[in-house]
């Protein structure tokens, strides 16, 4: 009776998953090998696994994962346990806005120790965040079937945010009365992203000869130097997908599944207008807003290509009601 190959999967940063490259032959289907003057039992059940394919093995894993050994003889094909990969991660997202705090000044910049207040008189209309992140991480598979990650990185960018003051309820009479209204003003403007990241998740796999699944879980905190626009990411996907293998060393994953993507960033800067009131004079707003993904799942479409043991390349485009994001990954396993 043959067991399922594992089909080993690793996730990649706040977004996407390579699947490092499986062994040329599932210990399943491994001929018995010319070193051994034994054959092995016909009737007995379970993967054939000689003294020879024993020996490589303890020699291919230490430590980790915990349980190779045990789990090579039970047939299923593991990934040497270390892995280095260089990501890429391109994001655009809708948001929704709360706690919008501001103080407005005429003329001036208000003082950066101003205090920030809620005002009616202020709302927001289009906040977009626009997003790049480079990132190296490093993995280890644990269990067989457990793969922890860790990972710093550099995101950049902007998050696009429209404000609309009602100049009525901000400037009071005489300048702004009934018998001659100000009306509204739209401030649109840009906040810097240009933070430094640092990411943590898991991943659990499994699959058969023909088929994988695959559960990652990943955490993102970037913070400003400039404490502009300090974000945090929760990232959830689930992937399955068919297992085709060309040839021993190429094997393609190709995968679709669902992805929560949420995203939180706090933003704070200075705006100003044109010469919008009697005399000239400017509207100078100071604000602090916090912003989240206004719709966090996606669907997801990729692959991976697994070249021999040690190297694999994986691209995957998310597309949700409020977001786009493309993954580009490469992964060496040494």
């Amino acid at each position: 009776m043959r067991r399922p190959a594992l089909a080993p999967l690793l996730m990649m940063a706040a977004a996407g998953w390579t699947s490092p490259a499986p062994a040329r032959q599932p210990a399943a289907e491994a001929e018995p090998s010319l070193q051994s003057d034994t054959a092995p039992p016909e009737n007995e059940e379970g993967p054939i696994v000689t003294p020879a394919d024993q020996v490589e093995s303890e020699r291919a894993f230490g430590l980790f994962p915990i349980g190779a050994r045990q789990a090579i003889e039970r047939g299923y094909d593991l990934p040497p346990p270390l892995g280095a990969s260089g990501m890429y991660i391109h994001n655009v997202q809708n948001m929704d806005s709360r706690n919008l705090a501001v103080t407005v000044a005429r003329g001036v910049d208000p003082p950066e120790d101003a205090d920030l207040i809620d005002v009616p008189f202020v709302t927001t209309r289009k906040l977009e965040s626009h997003t790049s992140n480079s990132e190296f991480k490093a993995d280890l598979w644990v269990l067989p079937f457990l793969n922890v990650f860790a990972g710093v990185g550099k995101v950049r960018g902007h998050i696009d945010i429209d404000v609309d003051i009602d100049l009525d309820a901000f400037v009071p009479p005489p300048i702004c009365r009934p018998a001659k209204p100000c009306g509204h003003v739209d401030l649109p403007f840009r906040g810097t992203v240009d933070n430094t990241t640092v990411t943590v998740g898991a991943i659990a796999a499994y699959g058969g000869r023909d088929w994988f699944a695959a559960l990652a879980v990943a955490k993102t905190l970037s913070v400003s130097e400039k404490d502009r626009s300090n974000i945090e990411t929760t990232n959830i996907g689930l992937r399955a997908g068919p297992r085709l293998r060309f040839s021993p060393d190429v094997i393609l994953f190709p995968y679709a599944g669902v992805n929560y993507f949420d995203l939180d960033a706090t933003v704070s800067g200075v705006v100003r207008s044109g010469p919008v009131l009697p005399g000239d004079d400017t509207v100078n707003l100071r604000y602090r807003i916090d912003l989240s993904s206004s719709r966090p799942w996606s669907v997801i479409n990729g692959f991976n290509l697994a070249l021999g043991r040690r190297l694999s390349l994986q691209a995957e485009y998310d597309w949700g009601e409020g977001s786009d994001r493309l993954v580009l990954t490469a992964t060496y396993r040494p």
